[in-house]
């Protein structure tokens, strides 16, 4: 391939969403859609005065002018919302008189699912003859344009397991882990299937707890994107939940959407999500968000008019896992947090980010500081995954 012509957009806007869905579509995942890239931008949730600001890299076969590969990129001036917790390195490279902040980060925004990667074109993925030099150039033409803006340096949050591969192999990059939760069908068939592979006791707690949530006169079902769409107030609701909900936090909610991103999803995005929905006398009392990809289920934002026993794991946990076995949906990423998720069948692994500081003093003090940070999160999953209800 010859050299490529590389250029950075600072909205999606800008990007021809055919043009860059044909990339994106092959990923399987929704996150990296032209539509909820744009979404988040359209709606206020991800601008510069969120500390959000887009430098998405593309670049351009030189010959036909046809899209090669892009990535999404932000460039940061904190880390608030990369759910990759670097905050105290930056206060050290400061100390020691360097720079953490601005940095070009590529990842999801307020996403902390592992689907972050570079998209390429149809004959250049790996195995494909030229497959390595869309994706390495794109790498190459982000640590460039970081460094002719003056950044301090790049980094990678959240990526996929081929993207991560990859980066492992690329010189200069440091790893580190992070654990997370990850639902996974063992070939269970059903939802009852799954419950049978639970030691007895264990099955008895999730039999138990969803026959008292029944029995509180809560009925739960799975809506669809275009359903929701067409129920009106439906998606106000869920921004109200949403808002709510995060309003339990105080300063640490993780509050990063705005109202106009779920009253806009119909308009950027009209399918690949779903609603988790619980009713109760008439009345709507909870609400859960998903994002549906060819083959995983991503849990995202939960909500409750009420306080009511049971509700948030019907509706985060069970209810998701029983469409993913409706659907032949093989994974499940419920979200970060909550120990209570590996005692419902949820294990733990471990999943890198990486980093790629310019100042030379600021890399050296990463790679001696993040392998131990990373047996630390190993030790810290096999804990977690101590805690599995499934029969020894």
């Amino acid at each position: 391939m010859p050299d490529p012509v590389i250029s950075v957009a600072n909205r999606m806007l800008d990007i021809p969403r055919q043009e860059w869905d044909a990339l994106a579509d092959r990923a399987g995942t929704p996150l990296l859609s032209w539509g909820f890239l744009t979404l988040l931008e359209e709606s206020g949730s991800v601008r510069p005065e969120t500390g959000w600001t887009p430098a998405h890299v593309l670049l351009r076969d030189r010959t036909d002018g046809k899209l090669a590969a892009a990535a999404p990129f932000y460039a940061r001036g904190d880390s608030w919302g990369e759910f990759v917790f670097d905050q105290g390195f930056a206060r050290a490279a400061e100390r020691a008189g360097y720079r953490w902040y601005p940095k070009l980060s590529g990842v999801v925004p307020a996403t902390p699912a592992p689907a972050w990667r570079i998209l390429t074109a149809p004959g250049r993925e790996e195995g494909d003859p030229g497959s390595a030099v869309p994706a390495g150039r794109l790498l190459d033409a982000a640590e460039g344009l970081a460094r002719e803006n003056g950044l301090a340096g790049v980094h990678v949050l959240w990526p996929d397991g081929p993207e991560a591969a990859r980066l492992r192999d690329r010189p200069g990059w440091a790893a580190w882990e992070h654990q997370a939760f990850l639902w996974t069908d063992e070939g269970f068939g059903d939802f009852r299937g799954w419950l049978d592979s639970f030691s007895k006791n264990m099955r008895r707690n999730v039999l138990r707890e969803r026959a008292a949530l029944a029995a509180s006169g809560v009925r739960t079902r799975i809506v669809g994107a275009r359903e929701a769409a067409s129920e009106p107030g439906l998606l106000a609701l869920m921004a109200d939940l949403y808002e709510a909900h995060n309003d339990r936090f105080g300063p640490w909610a993780a509050r990063f959407l705005t109202r106009e991103f779920f009253l806009r999803l119909p308009e950027f995005l009209p399918e690949g999500w779903l609603l988790c929905r619980a009713d109760r006398g008439g009345r709507t009392v909870g609400l859960s968000f998903l994002l549906e990809g060819r083959d995983r289920l991503y849990g995202r934002y939960y909500g409750a008019c009420e306080e009511i026993p049971f509700l948030h794991f019907e509706l985060c946990y069970y209810l998701p896992v029983e469409y993913a076995l409706s659907r032949g949906i093989r994974t499940f990423d419920p979200g970060m947090g909550g120990e209570h998720k590996a005692r419902r069948g949820f294990r733990s692994y471990t999943t890198p980010s990486f980093h790629r500081p310019f100042a030379r003093p600021v890399a050296r003090f990463l790679e001696g500081i993040l392998p131990d940070l990373g047996r630390e999160e190993e030790a810290a999953a096999a804990a977690l995954n101590g805690d599995l209800p499934y029969k020894g």
